[in-house]
């Protein structure tokens, strides 16, 4: 006599798969978008202490001439050289001068990828956006003259949205 599953014993397998499946999934999306979260958060707060270690070095080296990369201020000009929308590009590396960031942040233009979108060399700005999916995104923009790194909102988060992310 062969033994062998009945239809019943299988269909009831298949609704408790179905099940398990149906509260393991959405848990999973929650964990992916709480690490991408975690990853933004720890970039960020890598490039506003690196920021105030180098204003930190100005002063301590009475660099008031804001020579080699700084601000009258004396916070970094740039935070970078990269291209404006373009992927494998050295994000918050600084430049030869000056570095910010001993490993520098790759850019993409995929999801979960920093990229730089807007300079504005004559007001010391330079914007940058994180990209979570293909609708949200955090937006941050550094200012030269005063050494912020802060969330703006002309991205697909508000500015609160963004600040509750990152802060």
């Amino acid at each position: 006599m062969k033994k062998s599953f009945t239809l019943v014993e299988l269909i009831f397998v298949i609704v408790i798969i179905g099940l398990l499946a149906s509260v393991a999934i959405p848990k999973f999306m929650q964990t992916k978008a709480n690490a991408s979260a975690t990853s933004a958060k720890s970039v960020v707060s890598s490039i506003r202490t690196a920021i105030e270690t180098k204003h930190g070095d100005w002063i301590i080296n009475d660099n008031l001439d804001s020579s080699n990369g700084y601000t009258p201020q004396g916070y970094p000009i740039k935070l970078d050289t990269a291209a404006l929308n373009q992927a494998n590009q050295e994000l918050f590396g600084g430049n030869t001068t000056l570095p910010i960031l001993k490993n520098p942040v790759i850019s993409c233009l995929g999801n979960d990828c920093w990229f730089k979108y807007a300079q504005d060399d004559e007001n010391n700005l330079s914007k940058y956006a994180y990209k979570f999916n293909d609708d949200t995104n955090i937006t941050l923009e550094y200012n030269g003259s005063n050494g912020e790194f802060n969330c703006i909102s002309d991205g697909g988060l508000s500015k609160n949205e963004c600040k509750s992310i990152i802060e």
